[in-house]
Parts: structure tokens; sequence; C-alpha cells
């Protein structure tokens, strides 16, 4: 399920989507779920994916679970930890949860899975609130 105030921000935030190649699974009640596939464009150097990738998921996640509590915020901190690379044709799934929410900022947890449940990034952020979803 995807909250309809979830949805105007996914919808405006299509060339980001685009780019990264990710879908929207769900985004309802502080939590949002990101699948994407990647390609051999997002490697780096040594044959893995970048770490750009897995944050930039997380991140819109996170905004995205902003957004189903109807409220837009912005990115003020994230704390990644990288676990385990993944190659390209990997399926990633992305899951961010809302832990806390005050007036101002709220505070989500996200990780990154392959398709076979490996955790391969978790982090921490943190969004200042901007504004209600009308």
């Amino acid at each position: 399920m995807i909250e309809p105030y979830a949805q105007r921000l996914i919808d405006s935030d299509d060339s980001v989507r685009k780019r990264f190649g990710f879908d929207v699974v769900s985004a309802a009640d502080g939590i949002c779920q990101l699948r994407a596939v990647i390609d051999s464009g997002w490697l780096n150097g040594a044959g893995f994916i970048h770490g750009s990738v897995c944050y930039a998921l997380m991140d819109s996640a996170c905004a995205y679970a902003c957004a189903s509590r109807q409220v837009l915020g912005v990115t003020t901190n994230g704390n990644i930890t990288y676990v385990k690379g993944a190659q390209s044709g990997t399926t990633l799934l992305a899951t961010a949860t809302m832990v806390s929410q005050s007036r101002r900022v709220m505070s989500l947890t996200a990780q990154v899975r392959d398709e076979g449940e490996e955790l391969l990034a978790h982090g921490s952020f943190l969004f200042q609130l901007r504004a209600n979803i009308e």
C-alpha cells in the first residue's frame, strides 16, 4: 500500500527514481520499501555496487516514510554502515522505518538487503520536518 501523501512525493521524485532505477513497493504508517535491480553502470572499480546506491535507496525510502505520515522532511544526517558488497544484477530491497517523531524532526532506521535477504547496509537518518502535506 502507498499512502496518497507519499504518492505525491513519489510522483514528484520521478527523475530520482528513474536515475537510480527503483520502484516503490510500499509507503504507509512510517514504513517504506523500495526495490531496485542494479546494472553494471553502478559498479565501482572493485566490481561491487557503489555505496552511493545503497545510501540513495535508504535516503529516499526515509523521505517516503516521512511522507506516509503526511509530512515533508529533508535529510539532516545519515549514518551508514556497509556490511557486504553486491554484484551487477542484484535485486536490492531497501526498508526505512520511523523510530520517533517530534514537531520538528523524525528519526528513522533503514537497511538494504539482497534477494537472498543478506544484509548489505544499514543506517540511521534524521529528517528535519518542513511542512505538512495537505
